[in-house]
């Protein structure tokens, strides 16, 4: 870097490990890292960004795509802190919509129409043929549609397409194939576009060779944040994107990609240096946010071919642990008694997050925890990538100020916890059938299963409890159905069957006897003065402790 005063950006430099200072500095055209859970991704995203600034890259020429207008907002501000302006950011859909709106005004067309909920438009369509009116057909059409458009496809190509991947949608995908083509007319009808065409056709329009041109003066560095989290079609469009002289940055981790039911391919970041050769890869390998013993713990759930050795910067702690109940309101009740004891005397409650695969598990414990005096919150829902096109576009320079967070228990699902954490976490649950999800069948699905809870788990910074129970809720008087424990659930315990075997006992039983020993020392330690006083009346004083 050129010599001159420290920046905020080159003194935070001196706080990195060194693969995340290559990361940061390296000038490679094209590199990709692979940043694993807590590996601080986005303070590397950001300083490389700053760094890129510091050393004369004009802020306009830099293009930094998202996966949430949370992210972009996050990395606005956390650019603000280091006195860097002007940077672009925002998500897929947001960028894609920006360039439509370029090129439409180049043709004088008017900006695209966006459908912002299509599944209500398509629930609109089913109500109108009783044929297809089916519980949840809707959201299962929406989520066909979304993943098919993912790939490129259209009704026709999605038959075999479907078929060969295994999808197994319960109208069948020859009614999800009806379905979508309903939905396309209405839609043309009408001159408008949804989400996934935005990314179809921002793609398109950069075949437009003066458009292209244009786009690619413009953006000279891109940025990708979770690019684990890309599909094919979003893949496409970043290509596009590139020029021989474009530098190309992408960060994410593999393990972490949970959004294959939208296309998601963890595939494409993995073999990112296949697709666009020169591309380097660093991978970031530390974790800085959980123990020991919840990353060994967690790294034994997923995958075989995925898992590695990630060493982690934090203390020692305790061991996670895995505990089974008779019912759900048993469990529900255990996880108010768990949070008091954790949130302690002047404790906050917002340092403690319980966890579920679906939002349905979650009811049961608001109401226990209500029923303790225990304030709870539900995390944000689920939004889709492109949620920030629901709102008024925010072009401003500055960031907004950040919510103050309430001090309540967060209570969440799997997928909205990804990209937060806490000092406590439960995971409730782990039942066959939650964990893994039912609706997992093919391998690819149960990968994605075990990638998820692996999210779930990694959340947790310095103490993990993962629970099931054996029958559903029988509060009503009526005996639930059997469960059985997660499968995920045998190489957690192993790991942590393996940690025990290894380490010193810290049950409070040898605290205790620890003290005892202390107090006993101490009190031979005063005798030994007394004595002393009595002979003497002077020497050197007697140390406890020595060091």
């Amino acid at each position: 870097m050129p010599d001159g005063p420290a920046t905020s950006s080159t003194l935070a430099l001196d706080r990195l490990t060194s693969a995340q200072r290559d990361a940061v500095t390296s000038h490679d055209d094209r590199l990709a890292v692979f940043a694993g859970a807590g590996a601080g991704k986005t303070r590397v995203l950001t300083l490389r960004v700053a760094r890129m600034v510091d050393e004369g890259v004009d802020p306009a020429h830099i293009l930094v795509v998202t996966f949430s207008r949370k992210a972009a907002q996050e990395l606005r501000t956390r650019l603000w802190r280091l006195d860097v302006e002007g940077v672009r950011s925002g998500t897929f859909h947001r960028t894609a919509l920006e360039l439509l709106e370029v090129h439409r005004s180049q043709q004088g067309l008017a900006p695209p129409q966006l459908i912002t909920d299509r599944r209500r438009m398509i629930e609109r369509q089913l109500s109108k043929s009783p044929a297809t009116r089916q519980t949840n057909t809707g959201m299962i059409a929406d989520t066909e549609i979304s993943w098919g458009k993912s790939w490129g496809l259209n009704p026709v190509s999605y038959l075999d397409a479907a078929a060969r991947s295994q999808r197994r949608p319960a109208p069948g995908i020859d009614a999800v194939a009806e379905i979508w083509s309903v939905y396309e007319t209405a839609k043309r009808r009408q001159g408008m576009l949804d989400f996934d065409d935005l990314i179809i056709d921002a793609t398109k329009a950069l075949e437009d060779p003066q458009f292209a041109a244009a786009i690619h003066w413009r953006s000279r560095h891109v940025l990708v944040d979770e690019f684990q989290d890309v599909n094919q079609m979003q893949c496409r469009l970043v290509e596009r994107l590139l020029t021989p002289s474009t530098s190309l940055f992408c960060v994410g981790d593999p393990n972490q990609s949970i959004y294959g039911f939208n296309g998601a391919d963890p595939n494409l970041l993995r073999h990112l240096e296949d697709r666009i050769s020169g591309t380097r890869i660093i991978t970031l390998d530390a974790n800085h946010r959980s123990t020991p013993e919840i990353v060994e713990a967690a790294t034994g759930v997923l995958p075989l071919a995925d898992q590695r050795a990630i060493s982690t910067t934090q203390a020692p702690g305790a061991v996670p642990e895995i505990l089974a109940f008779d019912d759900d309101r048993s469990e529900a009740a255990f996880t108010a008694t768990k949070a008091r004891d954790l949130h302690g005397p002047g404790g906050r409650w917002r340092s403690i997050a319980i966890l579920a695969r679906t939002n349905a598990q979650l009811t049961i414990v608001a109401e226990e925890l209500q029923a303790a005096g225990i304030p709870s919150e539900p995390l944000a829902p689920e939004l889709r990538p492109a949620s920030d096109l629901a709102v008024a576009p925010d072009r401003s320079r500055q960031p907004m100020p950040a919510a103050t967070p309430s001090d309540a228990v967060a209570l969440g699902t799997f997928h909205r916890a990804k990209g937060l954490e806490w000092p406590y976490v439960i995971v409730i649950g782990a039942s066959d059938g939650l964990v893994p999800h039912a609706g997992a069948t093919s391998d690819a699905a149960l990968d994605e299963e075990r990638r998820l809870l692996y999210v779930a788990l990694t959340r947790a910074e310095r103490d993990l409890t993962v629970t099931w129970s054996r029958r559903r809720d029988s509060s009503s008087g009526q005996r639930g159905s059997a469960r059985r424990r997660s499968p995920f659930l045998d190489p957690l315990e192993r790991s942590i069957n393996a940690m025990k075997a290894t380490r010193r006992p810290t049950s409070s039983k040898t605290g205790a006897a620890r003290v005892a020993e202390l107090r006993r020392q101490l009190d031979e330690a005063r005798a030994q003065r007394a004595d002393a006083d009595e002979t003497t009346q002077a020497g050197p004083p007697v140390t406890l402790f020595e060091g």
